[in-house]
């Protein structure tokens, strides 16, 4: 599904910059033409966050979020729960079984919000119906969606793109839905099989299949509360980038995680949280937003800018 946005064109801008621990500036690029990106982590729109959203409106989480949303080509969250009404929940404790009314698929696009990934261990909390809904709320909205679809044959991949650049975006959880068996002929999440040769030929299959000039890989992925990535991450960042990965960001252990250069390409292994109700463990009441400019040379230019979580709602002072 391709989408379009008014586009602001901005002179040739030649930076480099290694500023304060909460921005850096990579490389060197041409902005005119670019595509400008916005990726965070989890959005978890239940529990908590559902009764700040009660007392203040849909709107609220997005407050300090929305303006930097509406200026880029793309917004990219993982979308950590299922919007729908369907009331059979999984058979898990009650406090992990997440899901967010309707509305708030109208609200996170009224935010700027363009793409959600669902390929993660919450969007089949209320089943295979709960993740149909939630598509096709999405996409009421007006919302694209990567990582999940109508049953396990789909292509579940998604290409934006402007002025004939095309960027590939993919998604994928090491994690099964949890608490159900689900028929693979029903909606379901893009779920990588817990076999490494599987996982590896799964990805360089999906990737050469990717028609894109840009690849960007989405993992949920790591060890909770964890602050370094562990070594199946890495290996499986890897082999994604050596298949024909250019980007790699991941999800779910619920803090920020560190990053590296493989092979001339970014991995950021965890963006920590973005909307979410929780405050402890340490680490789990902040969140990384990036924001990406890229040409099509495929330079990249990266801004990170950190973010506190007070309320259910991201804080930049």
């Amino acid at each position: 599904m391709l989408k379009t946005k008014k586009y602001i064109i901005v002179f040739a801008v030649f930076i480099i910059c290694i500023s304060a621990a909460t921005q850096i500036c990579i490389n060197v690029i041409k902005k005119r033409g670019s595509i400008e990106l916005s990726i965070v982590g989890d959005i978890m729109l239940s529990r908590g966050v559902d009764s700040y959203i009660s007392k203040n409106g849909y709107s609220y989480p997005y407050e300090n979020l929305k303006n930097i949303f509406l200026a880029d080509d793309l917004t990219i969250v993982n979308l950590e729960c299922p919007i729908t009404e369907y009331g059979r929940g999984v058979n898990k404790p009650e406090r992990f079984v997440f899901k967010a009314k309707t509305e708030n698929a109208n609200a996170m696009k009224e935010a700027g919000i363009d793409l959600c990934n669902l390929a993660n261990n919450h969007t089949m909390d209320y089943r295979s119906e709960g993740l149909k809904d939630t598509m096709e709320n999405l996409s009421k909205a007006g919302i694209s969606y990567v990582g999940a679809g109508a049953n396990a044959n789909t292509d579940m991949s998604y290409i934006f793109e402007k002025d004939g650049f095309k960027i590939g975006i993919l998604a994928y959880s090491i994690f099964p839905p949890e608490g159900f068996v689900y028929d693979e002929n029903s909606p379901g999440i893009n779920y990588l099989v817990d076999h490494e040769d599987l996982k590896s030929d799964r990805i360089r299959e999906d990737l050469k299949n990717l028609k894109a000039d840009f690849k960007i890989i989405y993992f949920h992925w790591g060890i909770e509360y964890e602050p370094f990535a562990g070594i199946r991450q890495k290996e499986l960042a890897r082999i994604a980038i050596d298949s024909g990965a250019d980007f790699i960001v991941g999800a779910h252990p619920h803090v920020i995680q560190d990053k590296e250069v493989y092979k001339g390409k970014y991995i950021y292994y965890s963006l920590g949280n973005c909307i979410f109700d929780k405050q402890i463990p340490k680490g789990s009441d902040e969140g990384l937003l990036l924001s990406l400019s890229i040409d099509k040379f495929k330079n990249i230019n990266i801004k990170e800018k950190r973010f506190k979580i007070k309320l259910g709602q991201p804080n930049f002072n």
